[in-house]
């Protein structure tokens, strides 16, 4: 059973987690290119692979004459054309009702293919899934609710 100092403890922690999570600015990708990196294709090997602070990065002159002035999300882009694969993790510019959701598919001619995901978390770019920090401080939530439950059940028996 957790005494009441614990619990103070276990809920303090957890105010400071989901204030990191929710209140950062900075946006921390994978930024690699299987053409040139192996490691960065998939399934994916972390170690010793790049990294940028996506907000510190140079915006594209395309992306700027938007009025765009940092990245706010991390990519990954899977591109198949004329029968070779490649992935490309890196910064993301432009947002999209489909951010920290569902990934893109895209095809066109001959033998062309892309997959797209983006997403607003740090190093969230690593994989085809990604979570949202709404889910992220969601999670942190029911597992601190179901805590409190528990003791709860735990003092009525």
């Amino acid at each position: 059973m957790m005494t009441a100092k614990g619990t103070n403890l276990l809920l303090g922690a957890a105010v400071l987690l989901i204030i990191a999570v929710t209140g950062s600015n900075a946006i921390m990708c994978y930024h690699c290119n299987s053409a040139y990196d192996p490691r960065c294709a998939d399934p994916f090997n972390s170690f010793s692979l790049g990294i940028i602070n996506c907000s510190m990065a140079p915006v594209p002159d395309h992306v700027a004459s938007m009025g765009i002035e940092r990245a706010t999300l991390c990519r990954k882009t899977t591109q198949k054309v004329y029968g070779k694969i490649r992935v490309v993790r890196g910064c993301g510019y432009i947002t999209d009702e489909r951010d920290d959701g569902m990934c893109m598919k895209r095809s066109g001619t001959h033998d062309v293919f892309a997959f797209y995901c983006a997403c607003t978390t740090d190093l969230c770019n690593s994989s085809n899934k990604v979570f949202s920090k709404h889910q992220i401080v969601f999670g942190i939530l029911v597992a601190i609710l179901g805590s409190y439950a528990n003791q709860f059940i735990q003092r009525q028996l």
